[in-house]
């Protein structure tokens, strides 16, 4: 089949029986239930874009694996431009849409470290790998990742927790595949998935081995069970009070793995601990990159908005407005140029996946996600503080409190007030609202915190030649 659209989608979901509880209840048909409404709009426009010809050039793409056309989020990208056409695809969507989802980045690094596993143990994982991209893209089933361990004690490695399953390990093995217990956190739009891919969070050590596993099972497997955040938007849609948060939304999970049985064809990686530096190593400039690009597309959107408040309220000329407005331009365009620049300085491993270059991505994320939250505020200073105490659209709907609103909420003369009102809603929704703190947690937190960007420059980059340089320089008297 190649592509779905959003109605087999959703039949597809509909087939699926995995056990999911939201709000306190468990939920038997998400593909029904108002829980997962918002997130499902989303992802069903997502569906339908490949077979839409108007999106088709961006989010379809041919597969050398079974000779179809493949939806985007299916497509292994090999080789450097792949790669730069996924991130442009992400900039281009995410300045329009917020969040195209970055699928395919997990596996994609799981395809050179299987690789690299193969050609030095004899193992079967770079074949497994392949048979799953296969299936995926004849059946265009979505994958979640779960990357993230809830972790516990942060100073202590997996096995020296007090409680061993903090990580998610093997338990048991035998001829037909392996038995898994723990949980991933942060595992986004798991329930409208069909597949879950698994991989370990950090680097491992030896006595770690048992937690170095990676694989991937359908989301209904007896035993995973998925406690799940609702999207932060209203249940009941609001699409102007609400613009952004009634469209675009994830629900996550907490996905509680209670020994779930994996096949062993179905297995990436199980034991060789040695290998999860080279998955960590691969796996974090990819990330980078994706999440680079998805920032500096939502500082366009900011920077989009704060011109709109600012010739709605008379004061685009202002020169400290401009000046403002200005700096959301310029750490837009530094951090898509970091993007840019670390693919053009990729290396490529054997398997044919680019490996971005490490310090020019962190760099460039490190520096974009946090003028991203200082963005936010500016916003709200140049839209104004009505934001924050402007009347809801049930008042602006009423008939008797309409006409007082449209007189004295009016800015420029040359815009109407409803025009007005729809703006600050958008960015109430982007700037004080529940939407918009999981945006800003969004930012500091998805992808790796700024503190991991800052540790990866600084293994990156080469401090000594720089204090050789100059040293000699100078003529100083020491060696360098």
């Amino acid at each position: 089949m190649g592509i779905m659209t959003s109605r087999q989608y959703l039949d597809s979901l509909r087939a699926q029986h995995p056990c999911i509880y939201i709000g306190g209840e468990r939920v038997e048909n998400v593909a029904d239930s108002p829980w997962f409404s918002i997130s499902l709009r989303e992802t069903c426009t997502q569906y339908d874009w490949p077979g839409d010809p108007a999106f088709e050039k961006d989010f379809a793409a041919w597969s050398p694996f079974i000779e179809e056309k493949v939806s985007f989020w299916t497509h292994l990208r090999l080789g450097t431009g792949e790669v730069r056409k996924l991130v442009e695809v992400i900039k281009r969507n995410n300045s329009r849409h917020f969040c195209s989802m970055c699928m395919g980045i997990g596996l994609s690094v799981m395809w050179a470290t299987t690789w690299d596993v193969d050609r030095a143990r004899g193992t079967n994982y770079h074949a497994n790998l392949r048979a799953f991209f296969e299936e995926i893209q004849r059946k265009d089933f979505r994958y979640c990742m779960g990357v993230m361990d809830p972790k516990g004690d942060r100073s202590l490695p997996p096995s020296r927790q007090a409680d061993p399953d903090l990580h998610l390990r093997v338990v048991s093995r035998n001829r037909e595949g392996i038995v898994v217990r723990g949980a991933k956190t942060h595992t986004s739009n798991a329930p409208l998935t069909h597949f879950m891919f698994v991989s370990p969070c950090r680097a491992l050590g030896e006595e770690d081995r048992d937690y170095a596993v990676s694989f991937v099972t359908p989301i209904d497997a007896k035993g995973l069970t998925f406690i799940t955040r609702p999207a932060p938007g209203p249940r009941e849609p609001r699409e102007m009070e609400s613009p952004v948060s009634t469209r675009i939304g994830f629900v996550e999970c907490l996905s509680v793995f209670d020994d779930v049985f994996i096949p062993w064809e179905r297995v990436f990686l199980c034991g060789e601990w040695e290998f999860t530096e080279n998955f960590i190593g691969y796996f974090s400039p990819y990330v980078r990159i994706a999440k680079g690009a998805c920032t500096s597309a939502r500082i366009d959107i900011l920077a989009g908005a704060a011109a709109l408040a600012a010739r709605m309220n008379g004061t685009e000329r202002a020169g400290h407005i401009r000046n403002k407005i200005t700096d959301m331009m310029i750490a837009s365009e530094i951090g898509w140029g970091c993007v840019l620049g670390s693919l053009a300085k990729a290396t490529e491993h054997p398997s044919g996946i680019p490996v971005p270059d490490t310090g020019i991505s962190n760099a460039g994320l490190y520096h974009t996600r946090l003028k991203f939250i200082e963005f936010l505020g500016t916003l709200q200073e140049i839209a104004g503080g009505i934001v924050t105490t402007m009347p809801v659209e049930a008042d602006y709907r009423n008939e008797v409190t309409r006409p007082w609103i449209d007189k004295y909420l009016r800015g420029s003369a040359k815009f109407s007030t409803e025009d007005r009102m729809k703006l600050l809603y958008f960015i109430q929704d982007l700037t004080a609202s529940r939407f918009s703190g999981y945006l800003m947690a969004s930012a500091i937190c998805a992808g790796g915190t700024p503190e991991t960007n800052r540790v990866e420059v600084q293994r990156s980059y080469d401090l000594p030649e720089k204090m050789e340089n100059v040293r000699a320089f100078c003529g100083l008297g020491f060696p360098g």
